[in-house]
């Protein structure tokens, strides 16, 4: 592996901004940036447990060829059969289907390769946000640093932790409590199947082993280092050329299209630490749960909207079927069985503004040499698509004017299988409202994003008292994050959807191993959400919402996955008709979890950085416009 470069190696730090194309006036910021961590780490400061290294020196570049290491094979070797067929072959295998649902001579290469190389999942190590939240961790709790890498990368190289565990390898004993060690990112970067991120014979070699129970989550998934059989959703698999091309038998498994698989790493408990202590407090904080928030909605299996996370996140192209392989050599085996559905591998989720930041710095992150600037964008492009079809619908319910003051009735329905935004808790969803005169001057303006996608509350939540780590004695949180909003009656309130995490002594906590429990979770449930369901999880509650008596509530009935916001807004005497305007924002981490990671180490550094070169994406969900008279 190439060294990642010294500050002091000789070569400038000039030239390492120039070979990445940073601009000047950036690099004025960063050299400061580079000068205050030294002088951190010079008097001990910052946490750091080693000497800075330059934080966009490009990693080595990552061998997608690394062949087999002990129940795992790289995804080019499954490539090399499921891949579509030449374009215009008249066998035409995984291409994307035409308007009659059938395969397409000239269609779109919709293999699973091809789907997935650019994905999130494809890029679960790579991910710079993750390593830099991962390293500052470590950087406040050293003692726990061993624990928490290992954990982190159960999920997120877990091929390589797995192999570890398995044979006993490439395990480090220093600051870890497991018997036989942890497995570390300074390994996993050594290690190309860690790096390849959650790959094919990863999901496709998990046991139907208390899937969907407690046992299976946090990463407790269940792989045969023995067996060596992949597991798919066909039955009469064609097994001979799997059996005699790669160390595998594939076996028909309906467990690879149930939520339940996927659980085992999206339902996450963490440890909570003892803010003063440092010490385990023995309880566990719920740091993500889609796949609990879908067991309370109408989409859980046997329920009228039954819908697995795989119908929504591997959606199939409708009424198309096609084979899904064909020989080593390219051609097609026209004996082989067509199979309907046909999954898409690209999982579409939340995410299109890291697969932005990955594609902008592949070569920092030595992943230029397997992907492509045109392969992210599609699946970039289809990710904001899925996120603008699918997430949710938005429409101004009432609109009415009288005695000089507009009332606006805004209402957003979610239309997903879980909470809205879910996963990690840097997801933050808002509502944006325009209101212009007859004269198309701007009235009235609410949760308008700036060019660095920061909205009017960020100023609050970007105070330094509130981005510290540990707040004063009588801290109040409450002047760092956006109540929950049924009324609005100023344009300085935003209708914030959001979980806000608190620590042990009720303040607000961006640290994970802090976080104790919840001081704010608006985030709009799933159709069907309910209190009285049997599968209801007290750690999934609605928290902070007040007396809001139409969130989540239809008719007086529980359960209806929506919210409206109320607006109030003085005219000022100007005169209508006017234009109302509403779009549902969202953003995959909001600039507080960012500047909440005051560790001076390289890979926080790194994101900062990459952070602000890449603007903040704002993804809009959806839109509403009326005009009142």
């Amino acid at each position: 592996m190439r060294p990642i470069l010294s500050v002091n190696n000789g070569r400038s730090v000039y030239n390492t901004l120039f070979h990445i194309k940073i601009q000047l006036t950036f690099t004025v910021k960063f050299l400061y940036v580079l000068g205050i961590s030294i002088l951190l780490n010079a008097c001990g400061g910052g946490g750091s447990t080693s000497p800075l290294t330059d934080p966009l020196e490009p990693l080595a570049d990552f061998n997608a060829n690394w062949g087999v290491v002990g129940a795992f094979t790289d995804a080019n070797t499954c490539v090399e059969c499921h891949r579509a067929s030449a374009a215009g072959d008249l066998n035409v295998v995984m291409r994307a289907p035409d308007v009659n649902g059938l395969p397409d001579p000239q269609g779109e290469d919709i293999s699973p390769g091809s789907g997935w190389k650019h994905s999130v999942m494809a890029h679960a190590f790579d991910d710079p946000y993750f390593q830099a939240k991962m390293q500052d961790e470590t950087t406040l709790l050293p003692q726990l640093a061993g624990d928490l890498e290992d954990k982190c990368l159960t999920c997120h190289s877990p091929m390589a932790r797995t192999h570890a565990h398995q044979t006993n390898t490439g395990l480090d004993s220093s600051n870890c409590s497991l018997g036989d060690g942890c497995y570390r990112y300074d390994q996993a970067l050594l290690d190309d199947h860690a790096r390849e991120g959650v790959s094919c014979t990863l999901c496709h070699q998990i046991e139907d082993i208390n899937l969907g129970t407690e046992a299976s989550f946090s990463g407790h998934y269940s792989i045969n280092s023995v067996n060596r059989e992949i597991f798919g959703p066909y039955n009469s698999p064609v097994s001979g050329p799997m059996n005699s091309g790669t160390i595998y038998t594939p076996v028909s498994a309906s467990h690879v299209s149930d939520s339940d698989m996927c659980a085992t790493c999206h339902t996450l408990r963490t440890p909570t630490i003892d803010i003063d202590t440092g010490q385990a407090t023995g309880t566990e904080f719920l740091e993500q749960s889609p796949y609990l928030e879908w067991k309370n909605s109408i989409y859980f299996s046997g329920n009228n909207g039954e819908q697995q996370c795989q119908d929504c996140h591997m959606k199939a192209p409708a009424n198309y079927q096609t084979r899904i392989a064909v020989r080593p050599n390219g051609s097609v085996n026209t004996g082989w069985l067509e199979r309907s559905p046909f999954p898409q591998h690209q999982m579409f989720g939340g995410n299109a503004y890291i697969l932005e930041v990955m594609k902008t710095f592949a070569d920092v992150l030595g992943i230029d040499a397997t992907t492509t600037t045109a392969g992210f964008d599609d699946v970039i492009n289809k990710t904001r698509s899925f996120l603008q079809q699918d997430s949710a619908d938005l429409a101004i319910t009432n609109a009415v004017q009288q005695a000089g003051q507009l009332n606006v009735d805004v209402s957003i329905i979610n239309k997903t299988g879980h909470k809205l935004p879910s996963g990690y808790p840097s997801r933050r969803m808002w509502v944006q409202l325009i209101v212009k005169d007859a004269v198309n001057a701007t009235l009235f303006e609410s949760g308008s994003p700036d060019a660095n996608g920061r909205i009017s509350i960020d100023t609050a939540s970007l105070a330094a008292e509130c981005l510290a780590v540990k707040k004063q004695a009588g801290f109040d949180s409450s002047a760092c994050f956006e109540p929950h909003r049924n009324t609005i009656s100023d344009a300085s309130q935003v209708p914030v959807y959001e979980e806000v995490m608190a620590d042990t002594n009720n303040n607000l906590t961006y640290i994970l191993l802090y976080a104790d429990h919840v001081l704010k979770d608006n985030r709009i449930p799933p159709q069907g959400f309910t209190t009285m369901s049997a599968n209801y999880d007290p750690d999934t509650a609605i928290i902070g919402i007040g007396a809001d008596s139409d969130f989540n509530v239809s008719n007086g009935v529980e359960g209806s996955g929506s919210d409206t916001v109320h607006y109030q807004i003085d005219t000022g005497g100007r005169a209508g008709p006017f234009t109302v305007e509403a779009r549902l924002l969202y953003q995959s981490i909001r600039p507080s979890f960012v500047y909440s990671m005051q560790s001076q180490v390289t890979r926080v550094d790194r994101f900062k950085i990459m952070y602000e070169q890449v603007v903040p994406t704002v993804e809009t969900l959806a839109t509403s416009m009326q005009q009142i008279n």
